[in-house]
């Protein structure tokens, strides 16, 4: 059993209804991330936690050495194996993870990244290389909100409550029409969303995939994905091309959350 947790949200004193992505004080105080600790070590029921994140980083975070140096010491006194970054809650975030790598070589960055959205992603992982980092990623949203499932339509309708919902008709006319170009993926011994998986595990840098599983037909699909025929070389190539020109759609500029360019974080 490997325990991987987060901090910093001050859920302890805000724990109201939260609306979407709208965040919650954070508290990156020794004193609360102490605090934090030794109450997830209690929920937890052990000693050892062994990767420690430090949840939706900001720059101010990653440059903190005071902050690096407390999460060295609870290594040390054995509370914790490692320690990493969870960018979020939204895609974007590249400062923040190429600092992460650079600066810190952390131990892990956990990101968006999948193959509908491979931006900031992709920039990540080669600054990792480019800084000879150790830094290795965990991935979430892996099926890009469901879309890499295969099974949305342009007429499926998300229930009330859903994220998806609020989102604009044209991501789910686009992405449909994404995902059509995308189902020679699809075999007799894997699935589209198996596939989808796979295309993340290609990577050598990947240390682990976090899907979002709703009932027990998709727990096992998702499981047997490290089983089923890795992407070819060919395939690869193909969906590399595919992202390369957009899948032949015009969409306006996707906008992202955290700090985007090297100009704006002053780097």
């Amino acid at each position: 059993m490997v325990y991987a947790t987060k901090f910093g949200y001050d859920f302890y004193n805000f724990s109201g209804e939260r609306k979407g992505q709208q965040e919650i004080p954070a508290d990156f105080s020794p004193k609360f991330v102490r605090f934090a600790l030794e109450q997830s070590l209690k929920r937890l029921r052990t000693d050892t936690i062994d990767l420690y994140q430090i949840h939706n980083a900001h720059l101010g975070q990653i440059a903190d050495d005071e902050l690096w140096t407390l999460l060295e010491s609870f290594k040390q006194e054995g509370k914790i194996r490692y320690y990493g970054v969870a960018l979020g809650p939204a895609i974007g975030w590249l400062m923040e993870g190429i600092e992460s790598a650079r600066l810190r070589n952390t131990t892990s960055v956990q990101m968006i990244w999948n193959m509908l959205e491979q931006f900031p992603g992709n920039e990540m992982i080669e600054a990792a290389g480019g800084a000879h980092a150790d830094t290795g990623y965990m991935v979430r949203v892996p099926h890009s909100s469901g879309m890499l499932e295969g099974k949305y339509t342009e007429d499926t309708v998300f229930p009330a409550g859903d994220h998806r919902r609020h989102r604009p008709k044209s991501w789910l006319i686009n992405g449909v029409q994404k995902v059509e170009q995308l189902r020679f993926l699809e075999t007799k011994q894997r699935t589209l969303g198996q596939a989808a998986l796979q295309w993340l595990l290609a990577e050598p840098r990947i240390m682990t995939v976090l899907p979002n599983i709703y009932d027990r037909d998709q727990l096992l699909e998702f499981a047997k994905a490290s089983d089923v025929p890795a992407l070819t070389a060919d395939e690869l190539t193909r969906v590399r091309q595919l992202y390369a020109s957009n899948f032949g759609l015009e969409e306006p500029p996707m906008k992202y959350k955290g700090t985007m360019s090297r100009e704006s974080a002053g780097v």
